[in-house]
């Protein structure tokens, strides 16, 4: 009885996967106002029936979705604050995990950053995210990290707050203005020499 519990659990979580990564293909590609739960049903190559025995509605899946994009990205800032090293190591591991982030993640990047652009911040809110309140935590991790540098004399930019925004909007700039090009256009090495001339430190 206990196995079968186990495994009945196990499969469904794997529906629930299944049914969420259909969904970030989804509203990565076509939007999520744009979609019926159909479509996602349709990718995840299971029954329409079968999706709403795990989510009541599209907008239930979408908060799915987002709880674990953000959730992911919170895992992401701590790790690099709680790096071991000096500031130059962790803002090299910060860029290692937020550049990850951006590669694995993109589906979740597209439909936030096009979320904001059809209901914004009042349409995240009423789906129960206080997005100002997550963007001041991911922003206060940033600042940590480079607060350790500026004091071990790493940075040459004073304004930490400052250099804190431009990080992230060198990298929404490139998700939003290139979308999946961007890795194409920017290769790995190059967009490092971009943070580290924003940051104002030499490369190794």
């Amino acid at each position: 009885m206990v196995r079968n519990k186990e495994m009945g659990e196990i499969m469904r979580q794997e529906s629930q996967q299944k049914i969420l990564q259909a969904a970030r293909t989804i509203f990565a590609s076509r939007g999520f106002f744009n979609c019926k739960v159909s479509d996602i049903a349709q990718e995840a190559d299971m029954s329409q029936g079968n999706v709403y025995y795990y989510y009541s509605s599209k907008e239930d899946i979408l908060k799915a979705v987002l709880q674990d994009g953000f959730q992911s990205l919170e895992d992401a800032f701590m790790a690099a604050e709680a790096f071991p090293g000096d500031g130059r190591q962790k803002i090299d591991h910060l860029l290692d995990q937020f550049i990850c982030f951006c590669r694995e993640q993109s589906d979740f990047m597209f439909i936030f950053l096009s979320l904001l652009g059809h209901g914004g911040l009042t349409f995240l809110s009423q789906m129960g995210f206080n997005t100002l309140e997550m963007g001041a935590g991911f922003h206060q991790h940033v600042n940590a990290i480079f607060s350790q540098a500026d004091s071990e004399g790493i940075l040459l930019v004073q304004d930490l707050n400052q250099i804190a925004v431009f990080f992230f909007s060198f990298f929404n700039g490139l998700m939003i203005t290139y979308s999946q090009d961007w890795e194409e256009l920017v290769p790995e090495e190059q967009l490092r020499q971009g943070i580290y001339r924003l940051l104002g430190i030499q490369s190794n």
